[in-house]
């Protein structure tokens, strides 16, 4: 006759299973990976007031950088500020969101430039197919990684990687044309065309934060407008939830992130 151990060991195997995979990821620390730190309320509450928002709610700028700065020293690398911002952006890294710190290759008096960035995962999936001949030639698809994409696009060559940012950070076809035919232009000698700015505005700010050039001439585009018209509704319902909220809370910010992600996210982009 089989012990009872022997007849519940398969049982007590396939619980575990169960239970490990049901556990939320742990950091090499053994920490939740997606773990809430002192930090994370002040670098969510940053991204949600800069353009970031456009990314979070519903990936309208499939990728957004710089709602969080730092610098790593050559000489002597100090990797913490760099470490404690991942950290606080971890309840970002999921099925749909990807959030991290980007440091760039090249130094600059000593010292590299780090940016903390967001991506909404399916909108830069669908770009990078609706987008492939010019990202396929250099590795780049669907199925790339979001810090791969990231620290692909930063090694490019320098028109190269002004459009792949671009083209990554929503900009319309006309303004992303009309900046690289300014910087050959300013690589030859020559002044580049007079330009005006497209101001799309943010909570912490109506100017300076979603922009772009265009010609000085140029009239306004149906590309502006819909643009313009997708991220208005974005940043009023944005107002309207921060209302509610605690600057220091969270957790509240996560789950404004969800009701964004669910009221902005294209229903072809929920499958």
């Amino acid at each position: 006759m089989p012990t009872l151990a022997r007849l519940f060991a398969p049982l007590l195997a396939l619980l575990l299973v169960a239970c490990s995979a049901s556990a939320p990821p742990k950091t090499l620390a053994g920490t939740p990976a997606n773990a809430i730190t002192a930090d994370t309320a002040r670098v969510l509450l940053a991204a949600l007031d800069s353009e970031a928002l456009y990314t979070i709610a519903g990936g309208l700028k499939p990728v957004s950088e710089g709602f969080w700065h730092g610098n790593v020293p050559s000489a002597a690398p100090d990797l913490a500020a760099v470490s404690a911002a991942r950290a606080a952006l971890a309840p970002w890294r999921n099925d749909t969101l990807w959030a991290d710190v980007h440091v760039f290759h090249q130094a600059h008096d000593g010292k590299r430039a780090a940016r903390g960035y967001v991506v909404d995962r399916r909108a830069l999936a669908e770009l990078l197919h609706v987008q492939a001949a010019f990202f396929a030639p250099f590795g780049l698809g669907p199925d790339t990684h979001p810090a791969e994409v990231m620290a692909v696009v930063e090694r490019l060559p320098k028109l190269d990687r002004h459009r792949a940012l671009g083209l990554l950070f929503g900009y319309p076809q006309h303004a992303i044309e009309f900046f690289l035919a300014a910087e050959v232009a300013r690589a030859a000698g020559d002044e580049p065309a007079p330009r005006r700015f497209v101001q799309i505005p943010a909570f912490v700010s109506p100017t300076g934060r979603f922009v772009y050039a265009v010609g000085k001439d140029d009239p306004e585009r149906a590309e502006d407008r819909e643009l313009a018209a997708a991220a208005a509704p974005r940043l009023q319902r944005y107002r309207e939830l921060r209302a509610t909220i605690r600057e220091d809370d969270a957790e509240a910010m996560i789950a404004l992130t969800r009701q964004l992600q669910h009221e902005f996210t294209p229903a072809t982009r929920r499958q």
